[in-house]
């Protein structure tokens, strides 16, 4: 076992990221709990990582797409090649069993075809066991990498943490259906959607309904202006309701927020 920056300069990162298992392509890290705090969004603060229910993590990132194109909106592929899913299964085996409260980095790299020795398309993502399932937060996407000669192991996964934001755009297509979204922050008021973070089976962060894809940008407008116009005729419901009894002012005054909340 040794750690991911292996140059004094980023000697400072050796206590805060560290390498537990690798092959040629993928490898596998162990983050520091002040760390990856400091990194995922404060929604997933108050959680205590839980490695043994990973089980399923193979099977979400089969079904994971990314966008292949940049102007066909509907061009996708599967992100995790299958030879690398048998090393997450791998990993999954390992560390699952031994049920720890950490959280994961794994990063995996894909060669050019033309330039493979000095090119490449990096994925990088934290995974963050939990009670009832896990989350999948994205820090690259088939990010092109060049080297300025033949790369080595250091080289290619020689990381430097930033904070998990939304990515405002529709690069994931989730092809899973069941207890699986990409996350909503409902705390935010605008521009909530993680089109990064793939959330499975931890109900309270699973929006209703779910969301598998970032919508397109004609999608929210529409919504929206329906929206709008369903309000007012909602709120004047209510206080007819009200005023013929039908609830009480408890009632009212909560049914009220939930309504402008929306709003």
């Amino acid at each position: 076992m040794f750690f991911i920056f292996l140059n004094t300069s980023c000697s400072h990162f050796q206590q805060k990221i560290k390498l537990i298992d690798s092959s040629a392509s993928i490898a596998f890290f162990e983050v520091n709990e002040n760390e990856w705090k400091s990194l995922l969004p404060k929604p997933f603060h108050s959680y205590s990582p839980r490695s043994g229910n990973l089980q399923e993590l193979p099977r979400i990132l089969a079904s994971i797409q990314y966008k292949r194109g940049i102007l066909a909106y509907e061009d996708w592929d599967q992100l995790v090649p299958e030879a690398y899913l048998s090393e997450i299964v791998k990993f999954v085996s390992r560390f699952g069993e031994q049920n720890e409260s950490k959280v994961y980095l794994c990063i995996f790299k894909i060669d050019d075809l033309l330039s493979p020795n000095v090119k490449i398309l990096r994925t990088s993502f934290y995974i963050m066991g939990t009670e009832q399932g896990f989350v999948i937060l994205f820090q690259e996407i088939n990010t092109n990498i060049t080297f300025p000669s033949q790369y080595a192991f250091e080289d290619w996964v020689l990381f430097h943490p930033n904070p998990i934001k939304p990515i405002y755009k529709p690069e994931l297509l989730l092809k899973e259906k069941v207890d699986v979204s990409l996350f909503k922050d409902s705390s935010l008021q605008k521009n909530s959607i993680y089109g990064n973070v793939i959330v499975y089976k931890q109900k309270e962060l699973l929006p209703t309904p779910p969301i598998f894809r970032y919508p397109k940008e004609d999608d929210e407008p529409a919504q929206s202006l329906e929206q709008w116009k369903s309000v007012p005729e909602k709120l004047r419901m209510l206080e007819e309701m009200r005023k013929n009894k039908l609830i009480t002012d408890e009632e009212y005054q909560k049914k009220k927020t939930e309504l402008l909340k929306d709003f």
